[in-house]
């Protein structure tokens, strides 16, 4: 899930919007508990209608991860579907049995690898992950754990948590990690929570990771599909690195690859112990209930879970200070772009309230960098094309945000150039706004504007899905360390003046914290003039080519073929039918190398 999205909201919307609003729907007004065994709960009524927002959130996300295991977090938003003892298998007994089984073989697989690591260092072989680079002991051994591997999925009742779920009224069942939190959640009828209780409770206390190798897998594949395979993603991935120097916000969420291809079963668990104990979670609860009678069904169901046997360790590797700018120039099939990242504050940090004004100041459609680089400049696109792998929700292709996260901060500036434009010309446009803001301090209406344009932006948020907005700003706090935050964040950027945007502005808008990515357009063969796909189409482009399903791409040049009748701009046209024209020279590869 992206987390710097921004709601465009005309001015006169907003004023109106914020004195219609009663004070009490400007705070989350939570109930909040703590079970004996350490886990908190937080409860919220809203009874609009008869449903629960329901969600547990781990206290955990890859800034607690090290080197060797990062996207373990990740992992096990993924794992935790698995099932338990009593739910998604046919027999238990067997069931484990397999797994150690699996374990074992595991270990001797290990040992080759060693081997193979030391054949890449030493140049004999230059992907561990290639076929042709394992030893012919690792084949005999991957032979025998893939037969059981086949067995364990005979065992094995696919999805059954979610069919429980979904045959009691239960929707939105899904789960999201990020750096500093991992959150599972579903939205159930009000009469049918006591099923929540009971299979959560169980789900966090007897978890079973059945198909844990195989699910590596597809994390890893999902890694392919959303950084490898889209035109920035790896650059993006590059750009991250390179900013945080030493915390542990230098890897992604994902993880390395490396990493995903060698987490054991046994790091698993003992991770699973430290950070999924109750002491590191939350249980939140919004919707139609009474908390002081919901809370004994609460402590009935998970007090039975024990408490941690360690605590969970404090992050203690903090971000060095960068001693000059770092640039990274680089080329992809897109349209330029161009962004500059400044090292900030963590959470709730005086500085995080003015520089959350400052980004409101500088981003959206009518922040001062679309002011300058789309209608002034006419440099910059207005909207973006879809794909890119940096820019908010909105829709907006300039943007500005302030990332506070628990351990650090950064703040974030971006924006994707129209065909023709120079990424080098975005940046200049961006440290023209940049050197106004330090040298004049913001009028008051254009403060107030911004100022009631969050408001409103985070009351509307917290409206979304019957609770899903609350729980999300509730979670999010919480696992960074005080769920009061939510409500405290609006009263602090409301005390926020001119001179204080001013002050961090040129407190942290310098040369040496200064980080910029120049993304150029390489244009292809195919793409006539120089200009290059946009980055939405040139994903797409990439995972056709990299399908290996001629039955999904015979449904997908039907799609196309149905909606290329139904597209007048003859730009768009053209992007269809080169779609169709690559589907259609992939199927028949596809289909050559299966006569053969």
């Amino acid at each position: 899930m992206n987390k710097n999205s921004r709601l465009a909201v005309f001015v006169c919307a907003v004023a109106v919007l914020v004195a219609a609003v009663p004070a009490a729907a400007q705070n989350i007004d939570a109930t909040e508990y703590w079970l004996d065994n350490g886990m908190q709960v937080l409860m919220v009524e809203r009874h609009e209608s008869p449903t629960i927002m329901a969600s547990i959130i781990a206290r955990v996300g890859s800034s607690n991860e090290t080197t060797g295991i990062t996207g373990i977090s990740h992992l096990f938003e993924h794992m935790m579907f698995k099932g338990t003892e009593t739910i998604g298998t046919k027999d238990i007994k067997r069931d484990r049995e397999i797994m150690a089984q699996l374990d074992s073989l595991r270990g001797l697989m290990r040992d080759e690898e060693r081997v193979m690591r030391t054949d890449l260092r030493r140049g004999k072989i230059t992907d561990m992950l290639d076929p042709e680079s394992k030893t012919p002991r690792y084949r005999e051994i991957e032979a025998i754990f893939d037969s059981l591997v086949l067995e364990q999925r005979e065992l094995i009742i696919k999805d059954q948590l979610d069919e429980l779920y979904s045959k009691n009224g239960g929707f939105f069942l899904n789960a999201f990690t990020s750096e500093d939190m991992t959150g599972y959640f579903v939205r159930l009828p009000k009469n049918k929570i006591e099923l929540y209780m009971w299979l959560e409770s169980d789900r966090f206390n007897n978890p079973v990771f059945r198909e844990f190798y195989s699910e590596r897998n597809v994390v890893r594949e999902e890694r392919r599909l959303g950084v490898e395979s889209t035109p920035t993603g790896l650059i993006g991935e590059d750009f991250q690195s390179m900013f945080w120097k030493s915390s542990s916000y230098h890897w992604s969420v994902i993880g390395w690859p490396s990493d995903l291809y060698s987490i054991t079963r046994e790091q698993a668990n003992a991770y699973y112990d430290t950070y999924y104990a109750p002491n590191n979670l939350t249980m939140i609860l919004v919707g139609d209930l009474e908390p002081d009678k919901m809370i004994k069904m609460v402590r009935e169901y998970f007090e039975r879970l024990p408490h941690g046997e360690v605590d969970p360790p404090e992050v203690v590797t903090l971000e060095e200070k960068q001693y000059g700018e770092k640039r990274l120039i680089a080329s992809a099939e897109t349209n330029p772009q161009s962004e500059i990242w400044y090292h900030t504050v963590a959470w709730k940090n005086a500085d995080s309230y003015p520089l959350e004004i400052l980004a409101g100041v500088m981003g959206g459609k009518t922040g001062r960098l679309y002011k300058k680089l789309v209608e002034e400049k006419g440099i910059a696109k207005s909207s973006s094309s879809g794909g890119g792998r940096m820019f908010g929700g909105d829709g907006v292709a300039v943007q500005a945000s302030q990332d506070s996260r628990r351990y650090a901060g950064a703040f974030q500036i971006s924006a994707e150039g129209v065909a023709g434009a120079e990424a080098e010309q975005l940046e200049q446009g961006m440290y023209e706004v940049i050197e106004n803001l330090k040298k004049n301090p913001v009028p008051d209406e254009e403060l107030q504007k911004v100022k009631n344009q969050l408001r409103v932006q985070k009351i509307r948020f917290m409206d979304l899905m019957s609770g899903m907005g609350i729980l999300f700003v509730l979670g999010s706090n919480a696992a960074k360390g005080d769920w009061t935050e939510a409500n405290n964040n609006s009263d602090m950027c409301d005390l926020v003046t001119a001179e204080d945007v001013q002050r961090v502005a040129n407190t942290y808008f310098t040369d040496d914290q200064r980080n910029v990515l120049i993304i150029n357009s390489k244009a292809t063969a195919d793409d006539e003039g120089g200009e290059a796909m946009d980055p939405q189409m040139a994903q797409i482009v990439q995972m056709i080519k990299g399908s290996k399903d001629a039955g999904r791409l015979e449904q997908m040049i039907g799609m196309f073929s149905a909606q290329l009748d139904q597209i007048e701009d003859p730009k768009e046209k053209k992007k269809m039918e080169k779609m169709l024209k690559i589907a259609s020279e992939r199927l028949k590869e596809l289909k050559a190398a299966d006569d053969k």
